[in-house]
């Protein structure tokens, strides 16, 4: 029987077959690599988005994702990316994923599974977070030892992230924080941005574990 995320990934398909490449190019600031085709980065890797799916061609830096469906939801979100309307800057003031959904969401930084792994991957290890965020091409915004650091990173085009990273100690555990542009929901509906958040959680962890 399909799983949920296959299905999902099946409809997403469908739709780029209407999908207007050159126009999402433009407004998304993506590469078009051919008519009907644009590529998409993403935490060092390079996705190709056609009419025919999402399909990964390039991984400059390469990690793997543990947790099942990982690859159909990622794929699905990319294609929903290019699928988007959204013709905006981002504005620059950034939030909670929480706030997209006037706080019935639960922000996962330091509860989820995905939150976990980043806290079980980075905890009290500022130095491995460093050494990932400037592998990645993370600018360190704010520096305030030994309370947080905030670095800013572009997860996709038009959707710029900061990451705050609160340190631990015998008491605290270390959190790291997510927030986006408000403008955000205007490229993705909440649930495809919770998954998106999820997947970019599950690969940051990922990639400090090499």
């Amino acid at each position: 029987m399909q799983k949920g995320y296959e299905k999902t990934y099946d409809w997403v398909v469908k739709l780029l077959q209407d999908c207007n490449f050159e126009d999402a190019a433009k407004r998304l600031g993506l590469t078009q690599t051919a008519q009907d085709e644009v590529s998409v980065e993403f935490l060092g890797r390079v996705y190709r988005v056609n009419k025919n799916g999402v399909h990964l061609t390039e991984q400059n830096i390469v990690w793997t994702a543990k947790s099942e469906g990982f690859d159909y939801n990622l794929k699905s979100d990319l294609g929903y990316y290019v699928l988007s309307d959204a013709n905006m800057e981002p504005i620059n003031d950034f939030c909670t994923l929480s706030v997209f959904c006037g706080g019935v969401f639960r922000e996962g930084g330091d509860g989820s599974v995905f939150g976990n792994a980043l806290g079980r991957v980075y905890g009290r290890d500022y130095q491995r977070f460093c050494a990932v965020a400037e592998k990645l091409g993370m600018t360190l915004e704010e520096s305030k030892p030994p309370l947080k650091y905030i670095w800013r990173y572009t997860m996709l085009p038009k959707l710029p992230i900061k990451i705050v990273y609160y340190e631990g100690d015998e008491e605290y555990p270390t959190k790291l924080q997510i927030l986006y542009d408000k403008t955000a929901i205007q490229v993705y509906k909440f649930e495809p941005l919770a998954v998106l958040n999820g997947c970019f959680m599950e690969a940051l962890a990922a990639i400090g574990e090499l």
